[in-house]
């Protein structure tokens, strides 16, 4: 079966995971198991420390919100964006801002962050130039912005090698492709944040490898694939039995698989006269 999109649909702007999924905080969290480490260090090495003003737009569980939150400490701030905040409600503090927000619709204001921080957000975003230029404005003089993206490019390498894999990725490409997803978003944002004026753009790359668990499975894949799972069938992107090859694969005990390559693009804008100080 080939994973292209459907004769006759058209691309989509809503985003195409669902928030109130029953699993959502477990997709979310095993995410949050592999990546936010390394999203922490690179924070740190651009400077992130006490009193500094923090967003996190797209904050998901607040897992990394509250990370910065602790690293600002209390002469520092933090506001954490999503468009749903069930999971960051309860983080809520004197130091810690909650916002719900349509980051595509709605802006947080210009010139006031010393670091901006959004992980896996501008990929599903048709409007992601605009939002990275909007973000750009949030800093101030000499505050920096971290984007974290995929690139699809490493999605499908197994050993030993699965066609199983590769149609499940291809099926979801697909049906992300109908919601504006840019599966190759990751190896543009270099270029990206110097295009939006941005200085010492600097990047690293990492592609997680995750082992196929007899009990525990990967839940980085394997719940993403339930929650698309009735569109991908729906759409004729991929048949049952392709699903239950792939589930049988995640549960094999042997097979070593790679996420897709995470790119961490970091740049700083550019002082003008006086340089603002972290409070």
């Amino acid at each position: 079966m080939t994973a292209a999109a459907p004769a006759g649909t058209t691309e989509l702007t809503a985003y195409a995971l669902d928030p109130s999924w029953h699993a959502e905080r477990e997709r979310l969290s095993s995410l949050t198991a592999l990546y936010d480490e390394p999203t922490m260090k690179i924070c740190e090495r651009v400077g992130l420390g006490p009193g500094w003003h923090c967003a996190e737009v797209g904050a998901g569980t607040g897992s990394v919100a509250a990370g910065l939150a602790e690293r600002v400490g209390r002469f520092g701030h933090v506001v954490a964006v999503d468009l749903d905040v069930r999971f960051l409600e309860p983080l809520r503090s004197e130091h810690l801002e909650v916002r719900r927000m349509d980051i595509t619709a709605e802006s947080l204001p210009d010139g006031e962050f010393d670091l901006v921080h959004a992980r896996l957000l501008l990929e599903h975003l048709p409007q992601r130039d605009a939002v990275l230029r909007a973000l750009v404005r949030t800093l101030a003089p000499g505050g920096w912005l971290v984007i974290e993206d995929f690139d699809w490019s490493t999605a499908t390498i197994a050993d030993p090698p699965s066609p199983a894999l590769e149609r499940v990725t291809a099926a979801c490409r697909a049906a992300f492709a109908l919601h504006g997803y840019d599966p190759e978003y990751g190896r543009r944002l270099p270029r990206a944040l110097r295009s939006a004026g941005l200085a010492d753009v600097r990047t690293s790359t990492s592609a997680a490898q995750v082992w196929a668990d007899p009990e525990s499975g990967i839940p980085q894949w394997e719940l993403l694939v339930a929650q698309l799972a009735p569109a991908l069938t729906a759409h004729q992107l991929i048949s049952q039995s392709d699903l239950d090859e792939f589930t049988r694969l995640c549960h094999d005990g042997e097979t070593a698989l790679f996420a897709p390559l995470m790119v961490s693009c970091a740049g700083r804008k550019p002082r003008a006269g006086v340089e603002r100080r972290p409070r």
